[in-house]
C-alpha cells in the first residue's frame, strides 16, 4: 500500500465527494492508497467554490440525522491518516475530470504555470478513528503498523 499526502480541505472533500486529485507528475502505481491530511490548510481550497458545495452537502446530512450545523474547520485534522481510496488511473488533464480535474496552476508565490495530471479514486473509505502518521512528499509507503490496520479497509 502506498499513501498520498494531501492539505486540507482537499483531503476532507476526497471522502466527501472529490474523485480527482490534481498532482503535476505521472504515477504508474495502481492500487490502495491511503490518504494522509497534512499539517497545512490550504487558503485555496478554503475559498473554493467547489469545496464550498461539498460542505453545504455535509452539513444537509449532518442536520438531517439530528445534528447541529457543523464548521469545516471543526471537522478537520491534520497529520493523521484518514482512510483509504483506489487510485484507479493517471493521466495528464486534457480538459476532462469536471469539476475537480484542474488544467494548470501557479506554484506557491511563483509565476510558473505547471501542468497536472489526474489521478482518479474510487472507493473511498473513511476510517472510523483517523491514524496519527507524519506525512512525506510525494507518494510514500506508510509504517509497518499503520498498513496493517489500512489493510482491514482494502478487503
Amino acid at each position: 500500500m502506498r499513501a498520498l499526502t494531501v492539505q486540507q480541505p482537499w483531503a476532507w472533500a476526497i471522502f466527501n465527494g472529490k474523485r480527482i486529485e490534481n498532482r503535476t507528475q505521472l504515477w504508474r502505481y495502481r492500487g490502495p492508497l491511503a490518504i494522509h491530511a497534512g499539517q497545512r490548510l490550504s487558503d485555496r481550497g478554503m475559498g473554493d467554490e467547489r469545496i464550498h458545495r461539498a460542505v453545504r452537502h455535509w452539513q444537509r446530512g449532518v442536520v438531517a440525522h439530528g445534528g447541529a450545523t457543523p464548521l469545516l474547520r471543526d471537522a478537520l485534522e491534520y497529520g493523521v491518516v484518514l482512510g483509504v481510496v483506489d487510485l484507479v488511473d493517471c493521466h495528464p488533464d486534457a480538459g476532462c475530470c469536471a469539476p475537480w480535474g484542474e488544467q494548470a496552476y501557479v506554484e506557491h508565490g511563483g509565476r510558473e504555470r505547471r501542468r497536472i495530471t489526474h489521478l482518479v479514486l474510487e472507493r473511498p473509505r473513511l476510517l472510523p478513528e483517523p491514524i496519527p502518521c507524519k506525512g512525506l512528499l510525494g507518494l510514500w509507503t506508510p509504517p509497518a503498523d499503520i498498513t496493517a490496520q489500512l489493510e482491514e479497509l482494502t478487503r
